[in-house]
């Protein structure tokens, strides 16, 4: 299944429109949310899914006007904290029974349970980010308390328009892991829906996001009095993937507070410089990827030095990114805006620079390649990566030298040929498709996360 296909029919969420500035808006209209802005609960104390969760019968009524300080800086919404993590706003979605969610599920999908969504905005390195929480519903919480688990999302684009938080991908996503008994996270990353560009593909940006999306995750379940184990994982398919190494890279001296289980990706991007110089040697629709964070890199970084891009295309570039994504089902996207050819996309001096890796003028990409490398770290939890040998977007080849450095630097990891695999339909993907491995990968995931 191609990457449109897959997002518009894996998932079984309901449709919630955008996020805006301000105030968080109740996705299903009803009244039901807590904003930042206000500092309310919501206007009707329901029978809701993050009450039956707790298996409390009502016990988890968001507590209306609260403030306070807990170990995330504050464990009700508060717009002015500034701990990472902490929770700035809440919208409660929905809740959605097991019934709710099969006719949109691929026919061989089972699942454990239904789920309670929510939106919320939290707090993470002097920004903030959206993200999307799936609490179980209509079962009794374990002993032990639900384990977290955040799916990392891949490239959407680097435009307020390409968030997935308020959309069918977010809710698809984190309800991968909300029907299967635990709590799924699937946050946005900085930039996206909030404040500022998006630094795709930056990798201390991502995996500090990544971890504060657990960390928002606890402070929810916290505040609507949800038991947790305190246990948690990250996960991420291609730029998620990116995301989820740089998490396990980061945690050790980010987020030590976190007791992180397990790391996985799938298909992950690791920019490694001479990998992505093959592709610029030849023109395709990969080739919006490399636009993508040639542009970001710029942006996020301050490049002041020589054109990037072709002069037909200099005058429109901001606005491309600023406003198109790598899917439409109704519009024009950043390949059909970009085209395929990277002498119409790229300044020849860039080009020139980038294909033979003598950077000359443009030498700060080679730096930002070292600073976004996927390398070894110190590890804290075990990594399993997953790679299609049939992936034409990450090829397996490339993620094969990825894990023989780590392993060579001494991260133990558990990698996974899977025969016939593309990019998209191996693991940590939506709640409604059954991917290659998507039960194999969840009861690997749920045993880091049981064991003692």
């Amino acid at each position: 299944m191609g990457i449109l296909g897959w997002l518009l029919v894996a998932t079984a969420f309901v449709s919630c429109g955008r996020t805006g500035g301000g105030a968080i808006e109740d996705a299903r209209g009803d009244g039901d949310a807590t904003t930042a802005a206000d500092g309310e609960a919501g206007s009707e104390a329901q029978d809701t899914g993050a009450d039956r969760a707790a298996g409390d019968d009502g016990a988890a009524e968001a507590r209306e006007g609260e403030t306070g300080d807990g170990a995330d800086g504050g464990t009700v919404p508060d717009p002015s904290c500034t701990a990472n993590g902490c929770l700035r706003e809440v919208t409660h979605v929905g809740d959605y029974t097991i019934a709710d969610l099969e006719p949109y599920l691929d026919p061989d999908v089972t699942l454990d349970n239904g789920y309670s969504a929510y939106i919320v905005r939290f707090a993470t390195s002097g920004t903030d980010c959206l993200a999307t929480v799936t609490i179980p519903y209509g079962m009794d919480p374990p002993a032990g308390g639900y384990h977290v688990v955040s799916n990392e999302h891949g490239t959407s684009g680097v435009a307020d328009a390409c968030a997935v938080t308020g959309t069918l991908a977010g809710g698809g996503l984190a309800g991968l892991f909300g029907s299967r008994g635990m709590i799924g996270v699937s946050p946005d990353y900085p930039g996206l829906g909030t404040p500022g560009v998006h630094p795709y593909l930056v990798a201390d940006s991502e995996g500090r996001s990544a971890l504060d999306a657990l960390r928002a995750a606890r402070a929810l379940a916290d505040w609507l009095h949800v038991p947790i184990s305190g246990r948690y994982a990250v996960v991420g398919l291609s730029q998620g993937g990116h995301a989820a190494l740089a998490a396990a890279a980061l945690h050790s001296t980010y987020a030590p507070d976190l007791d992180v289980r397990a790391f996985a990706a799938s298909g992950p991007a690791t920019m490694w410089e001479e990998q992505w110089r093959t592709g610029a040697a030849v023109d395709g629709p990969h080739l919006v990827f490399h636009a993508l964070f040639a542009w970001a890199w710029a942006e996020h970084y301050g490049w002041a030095g020589p054109d990037l891009w072709a002069p037909d295309l200099a005058g429109r570039i901001d606005a491309i990114m600023e406003s198109r994504c790598l899917v439409s089902t109704s519009g024009a996207t950043l390949g059909s805006e970009l085209g395929e050819s990277a002498a119409a996309i790229f300044s020849p001096g860039f080009l020139d620079a980038y294909r033979s890796g003598a950077w000359g003028d443009y030498a700060a990409f080679h730096g930002w390649f070292d600073a976004n490398r996927i390398g070894p770290y110190e590890q804290t939890a075990p990594l399993r990566i997953y790679q299609g040998n049939a992936d034409d977007v990450v090829p397996e080849v490339w993620t094969r030298a990825v894990v023989e450095a780590l392993r060579a630097g001494g991260v133990t990891v558990d990698y996974e040929v899977v025969p016939g695999g593309g990019h998209t339909d191996v693991a940590f993907g939506f709640v409604a498709y059954r991917q290659l491995r998507t039960d194999e990968s969840i009861a690997w995931l749920r045993s880091r996360l049981d064991a003692p």
